[in-house]
């Protein structure tokens, strides 16, 4: 079951990431560092109007743990000023044993000079009626999550493990 959870997140992934690279007119180049892992950084780059140059834009930084899932996707924006890169935010993903998977999104906070400023979270479940998915705002006064949205499929999978 956990590892349907973990296919399906990346299947989704995969797909958007295929979608936006392919069209013509996103006006993207990327380029990525790879280990045994899987990808380890990746480089975004702006296209010029005339398409004769790229431009450094953003840097993702990925982290997996020891079964080679994915624990952190860190984004990195040019900071043109500087020449180089300055963190902006971080996605942090946990796994549980409930087979289910949560994201975070994490701003970086200068003060700390870490990505601790949680503002948003994602929980997707799966099981053999379909998934779930549930958005969560952190709300600051309550210091409590509120729950956003939560959609459901009824889909019953064609296999049990």
């Amino acid at each position: 079951m956990k590892t349907l959870v973990i296919s399906l997140v990346i299947a989704a992934t995969s797909v958007l990431n295929s979608a936006f690279a392919a069209a013509p007119s996103a006006g993207f180049a990327y380029n990525a560092d790879t280990d045994s892992t899987g990808v380890t950084t990746q480089y975004v780059y702006k296209k010029t109007p005339d398409g004769r140059y790229l431009r450094h834009h953003l840097k993702h930084c990925y982290t997996y743990d020891d079964a080679h899932r994915l624990l952190s996707r860190a984004t990195l924006r040019w900071d043109a000023a500087s020449g180089d890169y300055r963190p902006a935010y971080a996605l942090h993903y946990a796994y549980a044993a409930d087979a289910s998977v949560s994201v975070e999104l994490a701003l970086w906070n200068p003060q700390t000079e870490d990505y601790t400023d949680v503002r948003e979270k994602a929980v997707y479940a799966a099981d053999d009626r379909g998934i779930t998915y549930q958005a969560y705002e952190y709300d600051a006064a309550s210091d409590a999550w509120q729950l956003t949205r939560e959609l459901a499929t009824e889909a019953a999978l064609l296999a049990h493990r």
